[in-house]
Formats: structure tokens, C-alpha cells, sequence
């Protein structure tokens, strides 16, 4: 007998209304796949097996919203309890007033429709106030976790397009946030006494609300939901389950997590109660067993994690316990444990269990599987069939329907599909795509990245991810966001994050990690992944290799990590050197750093460390070890331990560390930035920027040719862009770039461009920071040169004055400086300040002779691009164009200018670094 003949004599399919025809599409030239191997063909049987699953088309009120249902319960039941906290008590009626008066307050404050508002409250009543006031105003609300670190917030509410901020205390992140109008639940709307509805036209398309999850890029995204969406969602679970004004729901979700979205817009649009426990409640299951009795609560509604604790703790305690009220229990989010439906049963005898699935791109739940019974072969809970007007989809690498029990890609489709992703038309684009089956109920689906297939009993089973996308406790964690924040941390060379089960089956969060210095502290490394991260997103172990496991191509074996023993045993006490040359470093370090103890594991940035002092540094250990090193080579041995043991382990092959190209911060998805060192001739000072720009944002620096004292300089500056040129087109062959030039380096970074372009390579920016457009003397007659040299005699003068008068320390000393010789006009590159005889500094001094000899014979020309100028606020020597520096005159296209703080020299150091690395950021982001 044929598979799809047995499949229809199993299967027993209800009839509804609003037949859907699915036919194999073609595939869509837009979102091209290749096949790997030959899957079997759907027969036609199997194809009306699948019009039968996903034929549930149903009228809903598409045209009403939120705001509707909840209008219309409270004019039913105006004294009927809404919300309840501990002793306290709103009404349907109390709840509506007071959300009118924050609305009408909001408008007052010009939100306008439409605007995304982000709302930063605890666990209270003003939560639900705040959501509902928002969108009455005909907002959509942005919920924001109080404790997440405010970086993360800032992130949010940015990316969000954020007007408003509504908040019920004082916190960090409002510091950060100087450009929205902040409005303060506690104070908003005193006085006033209009609480009738508001007459606020608000469309069903409209916005409801954003929710940020994790993303695989290292940042979060924003998920944009519509009003109708909910509606559909809130009255098909209403009607289904019969939820009534006798319902109470026991709220233990954030509102950042999509759970909320039910529990508090469809408990309260059919009459019910929602009972909210605190976020210390939430945590605490004994507390949650006593809520359950106590409140009389009927629905649960939480991932399978939290009623998995709460079930084994009751099994654990002394006392018995039954619960006859509760009778719905929704559990959604991650695996549901195949013997956690019968557990239940011990202490909820009365509640049936429901599985749901779906995603947040989905609008909460797009499918569900009444659990009344656990069949003794199952291995997993069934994911079960799509809810009203929402579809489930099976489809192969070329977007089409696989047969049934062969696993493939889940995609959903309906009206419960998400607008798309905040300002991220990229993100939109590759995840929401047109559903070629039915163009009713919006005509699109969402690319889920799960895997599943359906099962002989008419039932969809889910498989798990295709990516590295986990839930813990319900939350989507993107195991590449806690990768990418990590691998930004000066202390880490890599690091790969998994997730395994515990003794109790619930998934952990494991960080493997390969330290830059054979060492890290860890406390240090918590807290720097808390100042990022939410708490949910921690890794609960941390365990530090000396390498990663690699299969045979070569690729890091996470099959082995995820087996590998943890010990969690990370040293953090000081270690003194070991032998004579550590102890002769470290007596180096103290010196310069003028630290009294330093360990062999300390790390030199995180000890202040700058580039001043490395070029000190690295002079002395040529003198006093006998040998001599690139400054470069403290971004990857920064610790006295590593330095010396690379030293002693590959002394023969140190000249690799002579490239031009540096890696300052490698990792990254955003377009990388290449800074061109200046007359320091080394990228030390790079490193400062690179430690505040975003986490995706990759930086790289290239040092002048002949540091090493090895390779001859080049006096041309021509072969200069093109020995720089050669080394970018090898780490990045295809582009596009980014150049930036500091200082000499803007010469080199305008050649650059110049021959990339030549090249037909793509150039999206070409900064300068802080260089003077000068032509070359070489180029211009002694009459013009003479000509010029008098024209600034005058303005150069008074310039002089006023900085006497306005920073009379730093003017003298530069002055006397350039009087005494030891530095140069500001056309001429300043020479190494001599602190001492070492080759070292004479090197230094005859790279910076070629580079002058190569800049006198370089003829700046105008140009057809344009120019991102990053220009130091404050001036220690006279320019005669203050504003653009001269570059108006050969950026063609303009000069966009960025102003930064501190002068030529400080604007690279702290604190000015992190302004400099902000706007820079901006820059890149925003570059065409």
C-alpha cells in the first residue's frame, strides 16, 4: 500500500470552511537554493493532505484592535477585578481611566500616531497602564527590561526609531537618552480629570508593538507586530478554551518575552484576572505554589521549564498538594519533557495541557497539540496543527512542499506573520517572503529556521533548529550574540559558546574560551558580559582551553565541546614571575606603568597601558633582553607570560608579525575599517577606538614598512598605498573598504582610494582624521611658496595671541617645541622625541625622513569622492581653514565633518577615545 493511501484511510480530517488550494510553486528567482541530494516527490494525495492541515480560513473582526477588545470588556464588566498585586486591586474601570489619562497625557507631549514608544517599567500596575495608554495614543509600545544594561536599552530604543520613553523610575540608561522626551508614570497626567476613551483613530494595520530579540548577528532585532495579528490570536484562544470573566491567570512573564502579549491583552479582552507576581515571586517556586492556591488561579501560561521546577518541587516537598482550580496550562517556548504532562496530572488534576508553538515573528503562537494523552514511544510532544487562519509549511532548500515524514524547513504563513523586522530591510527581506501557496491572510511567510515534518496522525513534529538559535527558559538566545560580545573583550582571542542540558535536563549556557594570555580573570569577565547582556543570556560556566577541537576541514568541533568535562576552574589570584626574564619584565612594566606589583598574567592595556609607554616598553626589552619587537605585537601577547613564552617558542618566525596589516579587533559583521598609522608609524593608539566601537564592527590597522628594522622604508608615497594596498586586497579580496588615514596616514589613505578606484574596487568611505590638506612645496614656485608663507603671517600671529591667552600651557610648550627644533611645521612630520640612543628610535627617525621625502614629492589632486573629516577640537598650531582643513578644495563631493574632542595627539587617547569611536560608528553606518 502506498504511503499517502494509508496516510488518508488514518487520517480523519473535520471539514471547514474556506476551501485553500496549495499547488507546488516555482521557485522564486528572489530567494535562490540549491538542492543537495533527490528528495522523493509529494504525491497528489499528500498534497490534499497538506490543503486539509492547513485549511483553517475563518471570519475574525480584522478591522478591530487592542484597544477595542479591551474598551468593550470594561463597558461589560466595569467592576469586575483586572489586575491583582498582592492586597491591591485595579478595576476593568479603574484600569481604563487611568490608561486614558496617560494617553491623553502622551498626546499632549506629541506622540503621534504611529510612534514607537519604549516603555521601562517593573512588574506592576503601571505595566499594564503603560501598554494600554500607548496604544490608545495610537503608538506601538517598545517593552524594555529594567535590568537589562543600559547599553542594551540605548540599543533598543535607537534602533527602534524610539520618540518617547515612558519609564516609572530613574534610570541609567535615561543618562544616554538626552534626545527623547522622557515621560515618568509616577507624575504624567496629575491633575487631570478627562478619563473617558479617547476618540484616537487607530487602524488595525497599525503597529501594537516591537519586542527585541536575540539576533544572530550579535545584536538584538525587533519584531513588529500589528493590531489585528493580536486580535486574531486573543479571540481564537479565547473562543477555543473557553476563557471567561471567571478566569484568572497567574502573570510570571516578562514583558519583554511574547508570552506577555496573551496573558494580559487576552485575559483582560474576556472578562478574567490577571494576578502579577513580582520579578523575586517569578523566581521563586514555592512562592508561585502558594500564588496558585491562594488566587485561585485557572491558567498557566509559561515555557516548559518553570512548570517543570515547580512540578519537581512539589514532588520533592513533604506536604501534599493539589490544586483543583487551575484548569489550563499552556506551555510553549522550548521542549516540552515527554513525562512533564503526566507529572502534571499529580498536583493539577483538573487542567489540561496544551502544547503551542510558533515564533515571535508570528505573533505568539501559530500551532497547538491538546496533550491528553503521552503515548509510551514518543520522543517528543507533538507541535500539533496551525490555529485559525495561520498556516504551517513543510518546504525543501527550493521552497517546496516535501512529502509527508520527510523533515524539512518550517515556514508560517497567515495573518499572524509579523510586519517584519525594525529598520532592517535586510533582515525583512531574507526572512519574510511571499507565500506562494495562498495569497489570503496577507500573502506572506515567515522563514522560521526550525526543522519539522508531519507526522502519519495529521500532526506536525518539530525537529529543532538549524542554526545555533536555543531558548533558555523561553527566551530566544542567539548563541552568536553571546560569541560576538565575548570575542570584543581585549582578554579573549575566541570563544565559542553551546548549550547542553544539566543534571536536571534544562539547558546551560557553556562559554569555551581561548584567552589571549594563557589567563583571564573571570570575575572580570562576568562582569563585563553583565554590563552587555541580559541575565538570561550569561553563560553559567566558563571554561578556558589552550585550543578549540577541530574536525578533519578544519572547523571547531562543537560535537566534541558539547561532551567535553568542565571544570570551571579559572585561576584569578595574582602569579609572580617565575624566572629571571619575567622578573625582569615585570620590574620593566612596574617602571613604566608605575604599578608596584604586576603579575605574569596582568594584562598591559587593562594596567593603563598606552602606546607611549609600549614604544618604552619595547625599547627596553631590545636593551636589556636583547631583542627587538613590533609594538604590534602587544595586541596579541599583551601579558608578560604570553610575550615571553611566544618569544621563546617561535623566535624564528617573529618577522610575521612584521605585516604592515595589524588585527586590532577582528571579529566582526560590519564592513572592517582600515586606519593608516600616522607619524607615530605604529597602530597602538588605534586600539582605544576600537575598544568603543560596535560589537559587529571589525578594525584593522596598517604600521609603516621597516619597523622591524629589517625591511627597507619606502620614501615614495605611491609604493607606500600600494605595499598597504596589497595586504587589505589579501585579508578582504572583494570589499567593499573602508580607509582611514591619521595624521601622514590621510595622504596615504587619499592615494589608496585613488589606486583602489583604478583598481575598480569600491571605496564606501575614505576618512581623515585630523590631516591638513597641504600641497607640497614641491610643487609650487619660491614666488608662490613666499606668496603663501606671508598670508599667514598676520592671522598666524593673532592666532598665536588668543591661544596664549585662552591656553597659555599648552601653546607655550608647543611653540617652544617648534622653536627649538624638536618638532616640525605642521606641513613637516614631527620627528621621535629622543628619550634615549636605542636603534630603536633611530629607526623611527629614518622612517619618518622617507615619509617626509615622500610627501614633498606627492602632488594632491582633486578627487571625485568624498571626504568624512574627523577634526580635534582643539587646535594646538594654526590651519588657516579651521572648518574643513583644506579638503573642500579636492573632495569633490564634499567634506562631511565630524568634530571631536581634544587635540591631534589625545582625540586616539581616553577619554576622548570613546566620542571619537562613536562618531566614527556613525560614519561607517551611515556611509553611501
Amino acid at each position: 500500500m502506498q504511503l499517502s493511501t494509508l496516510i488518508r484511510k488514518t487520517i480523519k480530517f473535520t471539514t471547514l470552511p474556506s476551501k485553500m488550494k496549495l499547488a507546488l510553486p516555482d521557485m522564486d528567482p528572489e530567494y535562490p537554493t540549491q538542492m543537495t541530494g533527490v528528495l522523493p516527490t509529494t504525491s497528489s494525495d499528500e498534497i490534499q493532505l497538506l490543503e486539509k492541515f492547513n485549511d483553517t480560513l475563518i471570519n475574525y473582526p480584522a478591522h478591530k484592535t487592542i484597544v477595542d477588545l479591551f474598551e468593550e470588556q470594561a463597558l461589560k464588566t466595569p467592576d469586575n477585578i483586572a489586575l491583582i498585586r498582592h492586597e491591591l486591586t485595579l478595576t476593568y474601570n479603574q484600569l481604563n481611566e487611568r490608561a486614558n489619562i496617560l494617553a491623553r497625557h502622551l498626546l499632549e507631549h506629541d506622540v503621534q500616531e504611529g510612534s514607537n514608544v519604549g516603555l521601562i517599567v517593573t512588574r506592576d500596575f503601571n505595566m499594564v497602564i503603560g501598554m494600554y495608554a500607548i496604544l490608545k495614543a495610537g503608538a506601538a509600545y517598545i517593552p524594555i527590561d529594567p535590568e537589562y544594561p543600559a547599553d542594551r536599552q540605548k540599543y533598543i530604543l535607537s534602533q527602534s526609531s524610539a520618540s518617547h520613553v515612558v519609564v516609572d523610575s530613574d534610570y541609567p540608561v535615561m543618562d544616554l537618552i538626552s534626545d527623547l522626551t522622557i515621560i515618568n508614570l509616577h507624575t504624567a497626567g496629575i491633575g487631570d480629570t478627562n478619563n473617558t476613551n479617547l476618540q484616537t483613530p487607530i487602524q488595525s494595520r497599525q503597529l501594537a508593538y516591537t519586542i527585541y530579540t536575540s539576533g544572530s548577528t550579535g545584536v538584538p532585532k525587533g519584531v513588529m507586530i500589528e493590531h489585528h495579528s493580536v486580535v486574531n490570536l486573543i479571540l481564537w484562544v479565547n473562543k477555543t478554551f473557553n476563557i471567561t470573566t471567571s478566569d484568572r491567570v497567574l502573570f510570571i512573564t516578562s514583558m519583554c518575552f511574547d508570552l506577555s502579549v496573551y496573558d494580559i491583552f487576552g485575559l483582560l479582552s474576556a472578562g478574567g484576572t490577571v494576578v502579577i507576581a513580582n520579578q523575586e515571586e517569578v523566581i521563586d517556586v514555592n512562592k508561585l505554589k502558594d500564588y496558585l492556591l491562594e488566587y485561585k488561579i485557572t491558567f498557566w501560561d509559561s515555557v516548559p521549564t518553570t512548570m517543570n521546577y515547580l512540578v519537581k518541587e512539589l514532588k520533592a516537598g513533604k506536604q501534599p498538594y493539589v490544586q483543583q482550580s487551575l484548569r489550563l496550562i499552556f506551555l510553549s517556548g522550548d521542549w516540552i519533557p515527554v513525562k512533564l504532562p503526566v507529572e502534571i496530572k499529580d498536583y493539577f488534576p483538573n487542567a489540561q495541557v496544551i502544547s503551542l508553538g510558533g515564533a515571535t515573528e508570528g505573533t505568539v503562537w501559530s500551532n497547538y497539540y491538546p496533550i491528553d494523552k503521552v503515548m509510551p514511544t514518543w520522543t517528543s510532544i507533538p507541535y500539533g496543527k496551525p490555529i485559525a487562519n495561520n498556516f504551517f509549511y513543510v518546504l525543501n532548500k527550493q521552497l517546496k512542499p516535501v512529502p509527508w515524514g520527510v523533515a524539512g524547513e518550517l515556514f508560517i504563513g497567515g495573518v499572524g506573520v509579523a510586519r517584519g523586522y525594525a529598520n532592517d530591510q535586510d533582515k525583512t527581506n531574507h526572512a519574510f517572503i511571499t507565500d506562494p501557496f495562498n495569497k489570503k491572510a496577507g500573502g506572506r511567510m515567515y522563514r522560521t529556521g526550525d526543522l519539522g515534518r508531519l507526522m502519519p496522525d495529521g500532526n506536525l513534529e518539530f525537529l529543532g533548529r538549524k542554526d545555533s538559535q536555543i531558548k533558555i527558559r523561553g527566551y530566544r538566545v542567539e548563541l552568536g550574540e553571546i560569541e560576538n560580545v565575548l570575542n570584543k573583550s581585549s582578554l579573549i582571542n575566541q570563544a565559542v559558546v553551546i548549550a547542553r542540558p544539566d543534571k536536571e535536563g534544562n539547558k546551560t549556557l557553556i562559554a569555551f574560551i581561548v584567552s589571549n594570555t594563557d589567563y583571564f580573570d573571570k570575575k572580570k569577565i562576568m562582569a563585563y558580559l553583565k554590563s552587555r547582556l541580559p541575565e538570561y543570556m550569561i553563560p553559567s560556566v566558563i571554561e578556558q582551553l589552550n585550543q578549540f577541537p577541530l574536525t578533519s576541514n578544519g572547523k571547531i568541533d562543537k560535537k566534541a565541546l558539547s561532551i567535553m568535562e568542565v571544570t570551571d576552574n579559572i585561576n584569578n589570584t595574582y602569579t609572580a614571575p617565575q624566572n629571571e626574564k619575567q622578573l625582569k619584565l615585570a620590574e620593566i612594566w612596574q617602571e613604566i606603568l608605575g604599578i608596584q606589583r604586576i603579575g605574569i598574567h596582568d594584562n598591559f592595556f587593562e594596567l593603563g597601558g598606552h602606546s607611549l609607554m609600549a614604544v618604552r616598553m619595547i625599547t627596553k626589552l631590545e636593551t636589556e633582553i636583547g631583542v627587538q619587537l613590533p609594538l604590534s605585537i602587544l595586541f596579541k601577547y599583551p601579558t608578560i607570560n604570553s610575550l615571553l613564552s611566544s618569544i621563546e617558542k617561535n623566535n624564528r618566525d617573529l618577522d610575521i608579525f612584521w605585516k604592515s596589516l595589524v588585527p586590532i579587533k577582528a571579529s566582526g559583521s560590519k564592513m572592517p575599517i582600515y586606519i593608516i598609522h600616522g607619524s607615530g608609524l605604529n597602530v597602538l593608539n588605534f586600539n582605544n577606538i576600537a575598544r568603543h566601537v560596535d560589537f559587529e564592527q571589525p578594525v584593522f590597522g596598517l604600521q609603516a614598512k621597516g619597523l622591524n628594522g629589517i625591511e627597507e622604508p619606502l620614501d615614495d608615497m605611491k609604493k607606500i598605498a600600494q605595499s598597504y594596498i596589497k595586504e587589505i586586497i589579501e585579508h578582504n579580496p572583494s570589499g567593499p573598504y573602508a580607509i582611514a588615514g591619521y595624521s601622514f596616514g590621510g595622504y596615504v589613505a587619499i592615494e589608496m582610494r585613488n589606486q583602489l578606484e583604478l583598481m575598480g574596487k569600491s571605496v564606501k568611505l575614505l576618512a581623515i582624521f585630523d590631516t591638513n590638506a597641504v600641497e607640497s612645496p614641491h610643487y609650487q614656485t619660491w614666488q608662490k611658496r613666499l606668496s603663501e608663507k606671508l598670508k599667514k603671517q598676520i592671522p598666524k600671529f593673532l592666532w598665536i595671541l588668543k591661544s596664549l591667552y585662552s591656553n597659555p600651557k599648552t601653546t607655550l610648550k608647543y611653540q617652544i617645541h617648534l622653536l627649538s627644533g624638536l618638532i616640525k611645521t605642521p606641513t613637516r612630520l614631527p620627528a621621535s622625541n629622543k628619550v634615549d640612543a636605542s636603534s630603536f628610535y633611530t629607526q623611527l627617525d629614518k622612517i619618518n625622513e622617507k615619509h617626509w621625502h615622500a610627501f614633498r614629492q606627492y602632488n594632491l589632486t582633486p578627487f571625485n569622492d568624498k571626504v568624512y573629516l574627523f577634526r580635534a577640537e582643539e587646535r594646538i598650531y594654526y590651519v588657516n581653514d579651521f572648518k574643513y582643513l583644506g579638503w573642500k578644495k579636492y573632495a569633490k563631493k564634499g567634506v562631511i565633518v565630524y568634530q571631536v574632542p581634544g587635540d591631534h595627539k589625545t582625540m586616539l587617547l581616553a577619554p576622548n577615545a570613546r566620542e571619537f569611536a562613536r562618531s566614527l560608528q556613525h560614519a561607517l553606518d551611515n556611509c553611501t
